[in-house]
């Protein structure tokens, strides 16, 4: 009788309030109407509006809003004027050397961590990838190469390089989904795949470069610039846990 009491009680403590519910799930709807380009850049919120069209109160709306500033999917021109994020070229190319530097260090730290599991995984999602550039279909593209990288950042076993690129990758769907009609209709495939091949391969130089090959040419947009950023990128080779001395390891 008490166990049941006692397990009756817990449900009870657990039990989400359904004001966070609202407020994450109004996060969700605004957080990929903003990835997939329903709300565009420069778009002002409207509170009252907007409220209206989610069906929510102002509360969990406001919640939500104050999630995606935190993400820097949203800005705050002033006290009353909140827009959705309008990426310069100067965001653009800091993005770019955030996202060539971390994938240079995860894919390194991942290369001799993938099992057959983990290209299983990776084989698949590529083949999605190539089925999706035949339909022309940008948004299941980006969504496709979002799950492409984060899957590779897994591998590498260090929770804080993941953690940081979870939060600039954010940015860079939302650049992905600005430039993807200038993807190519079947290189987007060909170019993970050749980067998956060089993960694999263990160079941890030849990785540095194919990094930088695939976050900076791949799209039309900015082109020229992307292509001198890139050749100033520097190339980055990090130590693995196999390089540390044994005896610095210990004393850890």
């Amino acid at each position: 009788m008490t166990g049941n009491v006692e397990a009756g009680l817990m449900a009870t403590q657990l039990r989400v309030p359904q004001k966070v519910v609202l407020s994450e799930s109004t996060y969700d709807v605004l957080r990929n109407a903003i990835l997939d380009g329903t709300l565009s850049p420069g778009t002002r919120i409207v509170e009252e509006a907007l409220s209206r069209q989610l069906g929510v109160s102002r509360a969990p709306l406001r919640e939500a809003m104050w999630l995606l500033k935190r993400d820097g999917l949203l800005v705050e021109e002033s006290a009353r004027t909140t827009r959705v994020v309008q990426l310069t070229e100067a965001d653009v190319r800091e993005l770019h050397m955030i996202r060539a530097v971390l994938e240079t260090l995860a894919y390194q730290q991942a290369a001799p961590l993938l099992r057959d599991e983990h290209l299983a995984e990776l084989d698949q999602i590529i083949a999605e990838m190539h089925d999706a550039s035949l339909a022309g279909d940008a948004r299941r593209i980006a969504h496709l190469d979002y799950a492409f990288h984060r899957t590779l950042c897994l591998v590498c076993e260090l929770p804080r390089v993941r953690k940081l690129w979870d939060e600039q990758h954010v940015l860079f769907r939302l650049w992905l989904n600005m430039v993807g009609s200038s993807l190519g209709a079947q290189d987007i495939a060909h170019t993970h795949r050749v980067l998956l091949d060089v993960v694999r391969g263990g160079d941890a130089q030849a990785i540095s470069e194919q990094v930088i090959e695939h976050v900076y040419l791949v799209g039309g947009v900015l082109a020229e610039q992307r292509q001198q950023w890139a050749a100033a990128q520097p190339r980055l080779c990090f130590p693995s846990a196999a390089d540390v001395p044994a005896a610095r390891r210990s004393d850890r």
